[in-house]
């Protein structure tokens, strides 16, 4: 084999090298299983004896997946611990034992049977490992162990234990050549034909998948539109890769309100309607040298718009709003939380295209750098991150918002990682006049009521220079309860046509009532205001 890192070798390549290094337990995550031991026959040939252990069936034969007669009830701990047995070290034989599904479930009994988590199964797969390396180190061969555990399961949850004992297998997903194959293979063997108008968006389409799920969308596809893949089935696929997200519990999808809007941050809209027709049209972004864009960095003052920025780049695009939130990633077993980070952006790979937001990325990211092991796993989880934003190829346009970037280290500002950093500050005097004008046609059937003036709104709230969005929003919306509730007592809940409309008075009456954000937590914005006036980035406004 040729020099090749491991990461990026195939699953086939991995099992050899780390056979050779006489790695005693393997853990391959994926839910394909069939796709598995087509990878498992493939490297063991005729020089490997495969046994195999599956949750819920048992001890079954490799192949044909039935029952063995002889071995019926017995758990995980006796199939494991046979292989422990003393003869073995005189067997000339080299087996390989698959273990399927085993890791251990949610709400499920500590210390559960047949799983990582019954301590029997742990300290027979220790004494295995333990056999391995005494075998190997063996220098006159008098020892002939040679037991290699491979662990196939949907989820990565090595407990603590077993860390030293077990080497991870990757399994990349298919590249552009790899998918070029898949779908040629599916065509022909379906007799459909690929549209070469289609080819190079499918490609990116179906970019992110593995080979059974890329299957799966082809054969809904064809279901809906036979013999022929063009892009009449674009939105078939589309869908049913969001679908995933909704599933998988790792990402929020979430829902975007057409009529939501940003009130000024006229210089961020602006760079967004950049955005779009390179977004909209990657592959002849692509032939004509653009990159995809990565994503943008909104750092600034609470209740000024970030969040909603989000959701308004995502309706720009016209594509899913994805949320991450990096606590949902934290699991208990070792490594189970990069695992999981892995997973989430492996989805929003296959969602794309799509819009990550990453809400309060300081606080996702917190700990960086600290020693321990919940500052080593976030330190990890960052590298992980930051290599992929800057290395992703798919079409995932990353959000991420912070109050506070002064937390985060210096390598997650270089250019490449986002295309650009805004910050947002309390909003001028006709942004002010905007948000109000926004907030009150929002409530009121995308119409501003007679006699209302925003911008005399925006020009009588007191500490005018520190109202953030969301204050005006509360000023608007407690204005509307007013309302309804005189309307109520006036005029009864009967018939609502003969109701008074929303007028100046009733909003000024809750302006002179309403105080600031800034005003009750001076304390904890006031710094971040001063930090905001030393940072060195594009201001939204």
């Amino acid at each position: 084999m040729g020099k090749k890192d491991d990461w990026t070798a195939s699953p086939v390549e991995q099992l050899r090298v780390y056979s050779v290094a006489k790695r005693p337990i393997l853990y391959i995550r994926d839910f394909d299983f069939a796709a598995v031991d087509r990878t498992l026959l493939e490297f063991a040939g005729a020089d490997y004896v495969i046994e195999e252990y599956a949750k819920g069936s048992g001890i079954v034969d490799f192949k044909t997946k039935s029952a063995k007669s002889k071995d019926r009830g017995k758990g995980l701990a006796d199939f494991l611990a046979e292989y422990n047995d003393a003869r073995f070290s005189s067997d000339p034989n080299r087996y390989l034992l698959v273990l399927k599904e085993i890791h251990d479930r949610p709400g499920a009994a500590q210390g559960s049977e047949d799983t990582l988590a019954d301590p029997r199964v742990c300290g027979i797969l220790q004494s295995i490992a333990q056999r391995v390396k005494k075998a190997d180190a063996d220098q006159r061969h008098e020892d002939l162990y040679d037991v290699t555990v491979v662990i196939v399961d949907s989820e990565l949850a090595i407990p603590p234990e077993l860390e030293k004992w077990t080497t991870v297998i990757d399994v990349p997903l298919p590249d552009d050549a790899r998918i070029d194959a898949i779908v040629d293979k599916f065509a022909k063997t379906n007799s459909a034909e690929v549209k070469p108008s289609y080819r190079a968006q499918l490609r990116m389409d179906l970019k992110g998948l593995t080979e059974f799920e890329i299957i799966q969308l082809l054969n809904l596809s064809l279901a809906v539109h036979p013999n022929v893949i063009s892009k009449e089935s674009r939105d078939i696929i589309l869908r049913e890769k969001h679908q995933a997200i909704k599933k998988s519990g790792l990402l929020e999808a979430v829902e975007v309100d057409e009529k939501e809007s940003v009130g000024g941050l006229k210089k961020l809209q602006s760079y967004f309607d950049g955005v779009i027709p390179v977004f909209k049209n990657p592959v002849l972004a692509e032939k004509h040298g653009v990159s995809m864009p990565a994503g943008v960095m909104i750092v600034g003052m609470p209740g000024c718009g970030k969040s909603l920025s989000a959701k308004c780049v995502a309706r720009k695009l016209d594509v899913p709003l994805l949320r991450l939130d990096v606590g949902r990633l934290m699991g208990k077993y070792v490594g189970e939380s990069e695992a999981n980070l892995a997973r989430a952006i492996r989805m929003a790979d296959a969602a794309s295209p799509c819009v990550l937001w990453i809400d309060e990325i300081e606080k996702a990211f917190a700990g960086i750098g600290g020693s321990g092991g919940g500052g080593e796993v976030t330190t990890r989880m960052f590298g992980a991150f930051l290599t992929w934003m800057q290395e992703k190829t798919t079409s995932v346009y990353v959000v991420a918002t912070a109050n506070d970037i002064s937390s985060l280290p210096p390598e997650f500002l270089r250019r490449g990682r986002f295309d650009e950093i805004f910050q947002v500050r309390f909003p001028t005097k006709e942004e002010r006049a905007d948000i109000f004008a926004i907030h009150i046609k929002k409530r009121n059937g995308n119409i501003i009521p007679e006699g209302i003036d925003p911008k005399a709104l925006a020009a009588m709230l007191p500490d005018k220079e520190n109202y953030s969005g969301a204050d005006i929003e509360s000023i608007v919306k407690e204005s509307m309860k007013r309302l309804f509730r005189k309307n109520i007592k006036n005029h009864g809940d009967e018939n609502d046509s003969t109701w008074d409309s929303l007028t100046q008075d009733v909003l000024e009456e809750v302006v002179k009532s309403t105080k600031s954000s800034y005003h009750s937590q001076q304390e904890k914005l006031k710094p971040m205001l001063e930090k905001l006036d030393k940072l060195d980035v594009t201001p939204a406004s």
